[in-house]
């Protein structure tokens, strides 16, 4: 097939998705182009999707926010279709490029959407989640084939807002490597002693994730045991705020490659607001890590899978995660790697091209 991704916030788990499928439909003989914004891109997604055999990739400037520039940027997307295309499938991922892509000119093509969190599941007011989920599902209907979603949890959004039920799918994020084991070596890269008790924090350090709660959560957790030390991989605009609050009691060492440190981990820990499924938890799953969460996306399935995860309501307090981390920690055992074939590449490029023929297939017969 002739495929074409567009994306606007190239990095975090939706750039490692597309950097992760784009290389197995490649690998499958499809051709792969990309379209992405320069804005927001991390170095190591650039680097990453260069280095793919991709059929065309180009840079188009999306700012995340809202605003009469998105008039400019769906004719430039129009263009750069006209220009790549024809293509059968064009796919936009994270919320300003699946409106774009929903609105754009794609001649013979189906037209697909992939949120990685539904805008309605952030916290916000209500007039802002009414305008969202209305926008979300006008355009779902009039100009969407397919949207795939990546858990039970946005699934269950989706359908909440009115969402059309049979454009729906369900596609988890699936890790495309087993990650590190080499315990020593993680622990001496992040420079933690060999009997401190590491809980750790991989995420950007926005909002949405809430590093600050984590870094409140661990204090206290440290003045129940002082062996705790909590690890944030990371950075982002609250990364300021979150150095400040941590003390002694948690170490920020920035933006990494967090596979090969994740091992040196005794606990993982996730205090978002809000997930659809998150690459992290699903690692640490397959590590065998204990894991304290909140009540985000994609939990059941690890849960499914075997995972040993101890999830607090979605507004647990720094208090409640802290007691839950101690108890974590104090009943952890010997760790056991999680087998988890469903949470695959290989299986989110099977069921994604699956969403893929069936559209393309509807597309054509103009349903």
């Amino acid at each position: 097939m002739r495929i074409l991704f567009v994306i606007e916030p190239s990095g975090g788990g939706s750039g490692r998705h597309v950097v992760d499928l784009a290389r197995a439909l490649i690998d499958g003989g499809h051709a792969v182009s990309v379209i992405y914004s320069p804005l927001r891109a991390e170095p190591r997604f650039e680097a990453e999707i260069s280095a793919l055999a991709l059929t065309t990739l180009e840079r188009l400037p999306l700012r995340r926010a809202v605003g009469p520039w998105d008039i400019n940027a769906r004719r430039a997307l129009n263009r750069l279709i006209a220009r790549l295309g024809p293509f059968e499938i064009v796919h936009g991922h994270s919320a300003k490029a699946g409106a774009l892509v929903r609105l754009a000119a794609t001649p013979g093509a189906a037209r697909l959407y992939t949120p990685h969190a539904l805008p309605m599941m952030r916290p916000s007011g209500p007039l802002v989640r009414l305008a969202t989920g209305v926008a979300e599902a006008a355009m779902t209907w009039i100009r969407c084939d397919a949207l795939i979603a990546v858990s039970e949890a946005e699934i269950a959004t989706a359908r909440g807002w009115g969402l059309p039920k049979g454009r729906l799918h369900l596609v988890p994020n699936g890790v495309a490597l087993a990650p590190s084991t080499d315990r020593p070596a993680a622990r001496s890269a992040l420079g933690v002693a060999d009997d401190a008790l590491v809980v750790g924090f991989v995420g950007r350090m926005c909002p949405q994730k809430d590093p600050l709660r984590f870094v409140q959560a661990v204090r206290l957790a440290q003045a129940a045991d002082p062996r705790i030390l909590g690890v944030v991989i990371g950075d982002g605009p609250l990364m300021a705020r979150a150095r400040a609050a941590a003390g002694d009691a948690v170490r920020i060492i920035g933006q990494r490659d967090a596979r090969p440190l994740m091992t040196g981990f005794d606990l993982f820990a996730m205090t978002s607001r809000y997930e659809a499924g998150a690459y992290a938890m699903i690692e640490a799953a397959a590590l065998g890590l204990p894991i304290v969460t909140t009540d985000v996306g994609g939990v059941d399935a690890l849960l499914d899978a075997g995972a040993r995860i101890d999830r607090l309501p979605n507004d647990a307090e720094p208090v409640q995660l802290a007691q839950a981390m101690v108890a974590a920690l104090a009943a952890r055992g010997p760790r056991q790697a999680v087998s988890m074939p469903s949470l695959s590449v290989e299986r989110m490029a099977e069921q994604t091209l699956a969403v893929y023929r069936a559209a393309f297939a509807r597309r054509r017969l103009g349903a």
